[in-house]
């Protein structure tokens, strides 16, 4: 798998390189790391005068570039070709754009930067890459370890079996623990306590929701290397929250979701919103995936929720 590895020298940076470095990455594996130089505009030298911004800037650049060649020789270590990008430009647009280039299959990046302010920057600009890039997001926050068991949010959309296709895809440890799971919908209960045909409905529904989402599981569980052992639960409520609460109870140190989710009613079952609440809050990293644009998707009719290719 070709990987880019977006890196500000910060501390989660840092956790980010950790973890891919515990990865039991392959020679046929690829790593291109890219450095962002951020350029301040204002400066004052250390004799107290004021610094050109074109002198500040090249200093910047320069430190970038030692980063990058840096953090290449580490991972270069570890027996993968690897090379090194400075780039100029935003941050977030110019890590997609670098991804695209390199044909990266997935971007692994920190959740925060450096510095209070960078912080806040750096914490957009993971948000902003998982929302807007057609590649794989893999955001790392702090375990250093590789890891070994993980959370798939499946809810049956193309962007969901996506994230299941790069989870198989990316170089993991043997012996993994995968969690399927699915979140029901939340269903109003029927008003009119002791009537038979609400009941009776109510119960129809339920056992339609059960099945689909078995069907979704078990399809889901079809794309993941032999070996894994698989777990499926069903959870019901707000997926956000039953999302977390699994994946804290299991001891998870990753969740993989799609970025949106299958269409319920107009509405994401797995919305944006719920992508942007699991980077913010989940307590081990997240990866964030979605199907590329089909552009001739109407002329090619297939089941809902399952993308072309998939039994």
């Amino acid at each position: 798998m070709r990987i880019l590895f977006a890196t500000d020298g910060s501390a989660t940076a840092d956790v980010a390189l950790d973890m891919l470095l515990a990865l039991p990455l392959r020679a046929s594996d690829h790593v291109t790391v890219l450095a962002v130089p951020v350029h301040s505009y204002t400066g004052v030298g250390i004799d107290g005068t004021g610094m050109y911004f074109a002198e500040i800037a090249e200093e910047e650049t320069a430190a970038a570039r030692r980063l990058a060649s840096t953090v290449r020789e580490k991972v270069g270590a570890k027996g993968v070709p690897t090379k090194a990008r400075i780039d100029e430009g935003s941050v977030a647009q110019t890590i997609i754009e670098v991804a695209r280039s390199e044909g990266a299959g997935v971007i692994v990046m920190g959740s925060r930067g450096l510095g209070r302010i960078a912080a806040l920057v750096l914490g957009s600009t993971a948000r902003a890459v998982s929302r807007h890039s057609p590649i794989p997001v893999l955001v790392a926050r702090e375990r250093r370890e590789a890891p070994r068991r993980i959370l798939v949010a499946a809810d049956g959309s193309d962007d969901a079996y996506v994230a299941v296709r790069t989870l198989a895809a990316l170089p993991l440890p043997k012996h993994l623990e995968v969690t399927l799971l699915h979140v029901l919908p939340e269903r109003a209960t029927p008003t009119a306590h002791g009537d038979a045909s609400a009941e009776q409905l109510q119960a129809t529904v339920e056992r339609c929701d059960r099945e689909d989402a078995l069907d979704i599981l078990s399809r889901a569980g079809k794309l993941l290397p032999e070996g894994v052992q698989v777990r499926m639960e069903l959870e019901r409520g707000r997926p956000a929250e039953r999302i977390l609460e699994v994946a804290a109870g299991s001891g998870s140190d990753l969740v993989v979701i799609g970025a949106r989710g299958r269409s319920l009613r107009g509405e994401g079952f797995l919305q944006g919103s719920t992508t942007d609440e699991l980077l913010e809050n989940a307590h081990c990293a997240v990866l964030v995936a979605r199907a590329p644009e089909r552009v001739s998707a109407k002329a090619r009719p297939r089941r809902e929720g399952v993308p072309a290719g998939v039994a």
